[in-house]
């Protein structure tokens, strides 16, 4: 994986990690509707996240 990869990477992995933070924020504030909505974000984050890997991986022949 190339450095211009790897911080693609890096980058879902922060989206990833915040989003997580955010919904154990908004859980604690009893804010549902949001809530629910961030969530979705991070599945959707944590779906990125892999996407990219798999594709960065694959067009390396690493597989790290």
């Amino acid at each position: 994986m190339n450095k211009q990869q790897q911080t693609a990477l890096n980058m879902a992995k922060f989206i990833k990690s915040q989003s997580l933070t955010l919904l154990e924020k908004l859980d604690s504030l009893d804010a549902d509707a949001q809530a629910a909505m961030c969530e979705k974000l991070h599945e959707l984050a944590e779906e990125l996240q892999n996407s990219i890997q798999t594709r960065f991986e694959s067009e390396s022949g690493t597989g790290e």
